[in-house]
């Protein structure tokens, strides 16, 4: 009997020690997360923290991996994720090509039609990019037939349709559909530089590449291009 009025003032403590022990209020008590809570007295678990969000300049979803901001709420802009790409956008035209018939790129972009287009200065030094690339943009007539179009500009846009034509019929680019049109001026398409290549697809209207008196790349862009817009 005596052991036992012993143990009843023993219970009594742990008792009371496990009363205050479960009344602390819980919470997240780390003051680097986002929800912290200075009242909280012992950890729940529910801590968040800070992360990355990837700004969607074109609210497609999808992020651009180069430009992002770490905090605790989402920005108006942002996402949470990457996959979005960092390509340039191709300026819209709805202008007429030497034949007078009328392109407009956006509506051709959004009908999966890959769109090679060079600009040149008719002269000696133009001749050999731009002919290689429509030689490469003609491989794809059997696998991809009317997928792939090649476009020649005049780069200001101000040589007369008939000279341009002319000079590119000369050496060999006649299924070349041709613009001289002072509204697709080469340097609204990323770097300037003289003959001028790019790739353009895709219903965000995409720049795949460009590059200046070279195709090195061009048939593995276009098939990327293909590729992502199938």
């Amino acid at each position: 009997m005596k052991n036992i009025f012993l143990l009843i003032p023993i219970v009594f403590v742990v008792a009371i020690i496990t009363l205050f022990g479960c009344s602390k209020k819980r919470g997240c008590n780390i003051e680097t997360a986002c929800n912290y809570d200075n009242t909280a007295e012992k950890y729940d678990g529910s801590c968040t923290y800070a992360q990355k969000w990837y700004q969607d300049s074109d609210g497609d979803g999808f992020g651009d991996p180069t430009i992002s901001v770490t905090q605790c709420e989402q920005p108006v802009g942002y996402v949470d994720n990457a996959n979005g790409s960092n390509r340039l956008i191709a300026p819209d035209f709805n202008v007429a090509d030497c034949d007078g018939n009328m392109h407009h790129l956006y509506s051709e972009l959004d009908a999966k039609t890959i769109v090679v287009m060079a600009w040149v200065m008719p002269c000696s030094a133009c001749i050999p990019d731009p002919l290689a690339a429509i030689a490469i943009v003609d491989s794809y007539s059997s696998t991809h037939p009317d997928r792939v179009v090649f476009y020649l500009a005049d780069d200001y846009g101000d040589e007369s349709c008939a000279n341009l034509s002319s000079w590119a019929n000369t050496y060999g680019m006649n299924s070349a559909t041709k613009f001289s049109d002072a509204s697709i001026l080469f340097w609204n398409y990323g770097q300037p530089g003289m003959p001028k290549i790019i790739v353009m697809a895709g219903s965000n209207h995409e720049i795949y590449y460009d590059a200046d008196a070279s195709t090195v790349g061009l048939s593995a862009a276009i098939d990327q291009a293909i590729s992502e817009n199938p």
